[in-house]
């Protein structure tokens, strides 16, 4: 089943629509801290009625910073004119706030009200006018910019340098260069040199070589930084680089370093090993540092030198450059580290061991949960026997769902939410009523992520409280439900949660015979008479289409979404739509040329390229739907989902290497589902890897035990290897599981029999 996610984000945010009156209430409550989460959750929501509460509230508060990121995150153009009105009318205590919202409206009229910002009297206004220019990015206020570096003030000028930098236009090299020429400020000749690398304009080479022989250490390191920035031919950066590989200051030669390395220079050994053996324990910990990042073919050994090291800060440099190169063949080392003496090696090892989802250290996580006192490491291991998802680690779960410590409450409803997927609710419901912010919150959002949309009227109730923390707590929840909603848009795979949304209004099966709401309703009613009684604007029409999808006139909804794109043809939001609408009603070739267009407008809009590879899927046209999977991946890596569909469909054409690949690499980033699960066993057993299938199907039932082809696979795996007893209980345990009259059952039996036959030992059935 297609789902319009769009639509069902929408029918989500009306369910949430009496929370968000109590929300848009707190934005006047006399508590600070009341008002500022409303708003931010007001922003994860990302309605746009939110817009105009906001505005006056941004209007009335003086300083509060969480008014302008929500509707940052919101993102209504319509913002724009109230905010520059409000601007021109507040007092000189709210305007840097206004400013600061200003920033995320890329607009030629809120430029220009910012630059006129730069002459208000008062610095906090100038410092958020010019920190705003810097996000917008609008070549037209470079000049006016460049006029401010004169400021006296070293916040303010140091806020000009980074918006120059942000901005990226050549025309700032030259004045940039001369004050660092006569600047005697450390830290603005730090960042003056910053800033022209970040410009990236070869001319200012001469000035960037100059600051490698700057008196403060820091113009070098950040000098070094801005010549990698340049891309010089590999020989002259190398030749400005080597002389700094052994400097004194660990900024500096690190930097210098990992230059080297970027570079592929010289053979960094020799200096790496003595570092590795210098007295100072900080030219240590730098190496730690360097080794992190540089690619080195001995840089994982010498990391394990330093993880032996005396010194707790070099081993904690060393526990972080692990982290990040560490594979399931590191296992035993990383368990080694759970005794090391400094708490932050041990709750590195930890989240590492989650990271690469670990399956044979959950026996050992879960002993050191009991032995531990450190609340980060108790906490991280809950996070990381999640992340692992082996349901072996549920025992120590529902402990952790009743720890003292409400941190471990809180990371335990979310392990439990990632191991059990929807079968979490028995765990995580009673957890609704506890007495922790945090535990509800996430208790209420896991509810809300498995379906249970009724979690709402829950916390509209728990927004009435006269408790403080009580509403607090609810107005998180609700903002991460926002969240929770925003995440439906961007992938095109049923999800619990889509499936409950679309339960609450129901598309009409025969949607092309619904009538349109208009004088003639027939199918010959010209479209530019129905085009002439619509409204111009283009809000509006936008309005009406999206009206009509929401009450199911589809028929209505693709005639006002023609109209649309004929007046406004670029507007990405209504292409994406239209291609959305023809997807659901099956219409796969309208919906591939439609999102095509919606990927020449935005060539990085993800969920198109999802979308298209699905419809391509649908047409039959699998080479091309490879194709948009990987480019939407390459673009947002951790979609799951989506890797997973990718996986399913190179299984199908017989790219196993590459399938496992996918799937390998999905599990990463996301719970698998007990399908897929199945299908990349059925891969490692079509590529003669049979203990990995074995553990697959494995986990596949342990997920869902009702597929009957997974049992056979796995009981025939087994029978191959001569395990005839292993199989026979697998394949009995699959006529107790397997739901009566399922198509695999007889081919079930028939491999129990020839067991049965070669054996000689009696069939058994429960």
């Amino acid at each position: 089943m297609a789902f319009d996610n769009t639509h069902l984000r929408q029918r989500g945010i009306e369910l949430l629509k009496p929370c968000m009156r109590r929300l848009t209430g707190f934005l006047a409550n006399q508590d600070a801290s009341l008002r500022e989460e409303a708003a931010t959750s007001l922003g994860r929501i990302g309605d746009p009625e939110a817009v105009k509460p906001l505005i006056e509230a941004l209007k009335r508060e003086k300083q509060d910073e969480q008014m302008p990121l929500a509707l940052a995150e919101i993102g209504e153009t319509t913002a724009i004119i109230p905010l520059l009105e409000a601007f021109g009318q507040a007092d000189r205590e709210t305007r840097p706030n206004i400013a600061t919202a200003l920033g995320s409206f890329p607009d030629p009229r809120t430029t220009a009200t910012l630059v006129q910002g730069l002459a208000d009297p008062d610095p906090n206004v100038r410092f958020a006018c010019i920190s705003s220019l810097g996000r917008i990015k609008d070549p037209a206020s470079i000049s006016p910019l460049l006029g401010s570096l004169s400021e006296a003030n070293e916040w303010i000028f140091l806020a000009v340098v980074d918006a120059l930098a942000r901005i990226g236009d050549h025309r700032a090299s030259s004045p940039i260069t001369a004050f660092y020429l006569k600047e005697p400020n450390e830290r603005k000749r730090a960042s003056l040199i910053t800033a022209l690398g970040f410009l990236r304009d070869l001319t200012t080479i001469t000035v960037l070589t100059r600051a490698l022989r700057d008196p403060d250490d820091r113009v070098k390191a950040n000098a070094i930084e801005s010549i990698l920035r340049l891309r010089l031919p590999r020989d002259k950066a190398l030749g400005l680089l080597q002389p700094f590989i052994k400097h004194p200051d660990n900024r500096v030669r690190g930097n210098a370093m990992i230059g080297i390395a970027e570079l592929k220079g010289p053979d960094l050994m020799p200096v790496l090993e003595s570092m590795s053996e210098d007295p100072d324990k900080w030219v240590r910990a730098t190496l730690g540092y360097v080794l992190s990042v540089i690619a080195h073919p001995k840089a994982l050994s010498m990391i394990l030198d330093l993880l032996k090291d005396g010194d707790g800060d070099v081993r904690k440099n060393a526990a972080r450059a692990l982290s990040g190169r560490a594979r399931d063949e590191h296992t035993d080392l990383l368990l080694s580290l759970l005794k090391d003496p400094t708490p932050f090696v041990r709750q590195q090892a930890v989240s590492t061991l989650g990271r690469i989802r670990s399956r044979p250290s959950v026996p050992i996580l879960s002993r050191l949960f009991g032995l531990e006192r450190n609340f980060r490491i108790r906490s991280a291991v809950v996070t990381a026997l999640g992340v692992i998802g082996d349901t072996a680690a549920m025992p120590l779960i529902e402990i952790a769902l009743r720890d003292k410590d409400s941190r471990v409450r809180a990371n335990a409803v979310e392990a439990v939410e990632q191991i059990m997927g929807e079968a979490c609710s028995p765990h995580v419901k009673p957890l609704l009523g506890d007495p922790d912010n945090r535990t509800r919150a996430n208790a209420a959002k896991a509810m809300f992520r498995i379906g249970d949309v009724a979690v709402t009227s829950r916390l509209e109730v728990m927004l009435r409280d006269g408790d403080g923390a009580t509403r607090l707590s609810a107005i998180y929840a609700v903002g991460q439900i926002g969240l929770a909603l925003r995440e439906i848009e961007r992938s095109p795979i049923p999800t619990p949660l889509k499936t409950s949304l679309d339960a609450i209004a129901p598309i009409p099966k025969n949607v092309e015979s619904t009538a349109i709401s208009s004088p003639d309703t027939s199918d010959n009613a010209p479209k530019t008479a129905i085009a002439q009684e619509l409204p111009t604007g283009r809000e509006t029409l936008r309005e009406i289409f999206l009206e009509h999808a929401k009450e199911g006139r589809y028929k209505q909804a693709i005639d006002t979404v023609n109209i649309f794109l004929q007046r406004f043809p670029h507007d990405l939001k209504g292409v994406f739509f239209s291609a959305n609408l023809h997807f659901q009603l099956s219409r796969f070739e309208e919906a591939v040329i439609l999102y095509k267009q919606a990927i020449e407008l935005d060539p990085f809009h993800v969920q198109a390229l999802g979308n298209l590879g699905i419809a391509c899927y649908r047409l039959g046209r699998s080479q091309e739907a490879v194709h948009y999977f990987q480019q939407a991946l390459k673009i947002q890596p951790d979609l799951s989902t989506l890797r997973f569909n990718l996986a399913n469909l190179l299984l199908k054409e017989n790219h196993l290497e590459e399938a496992i690949h996918h799937y390998e690499e999905g599990k990463r980033f996301g719970k698998p589902p007990a399908r897929v699960l199945a299908n990349l066993g059925f891969a490692y057993q079509k590529t003669g890897q049979y203990e990995k299938a074995i553990l697959e199907y494995e986990a596949s039932v342990e997920a869902d035990p009702r597929d009957p082809g997974t049992f056979y696979n796995w009981g025939l795996i087994l029978f191959r290897q001569g395990h005839k007893d292993e199989a026979t209980q697998v394949l009995q345990k699959a006529l107790q599981k397997v739901p009566t009259g399922s198509a695999g059952i007889k081919s079930i039996r028939d491999l129990l029999e020839r067991i049965r036959g070669e054996s000689g030992k009696p069939l058994t059935e429960s």
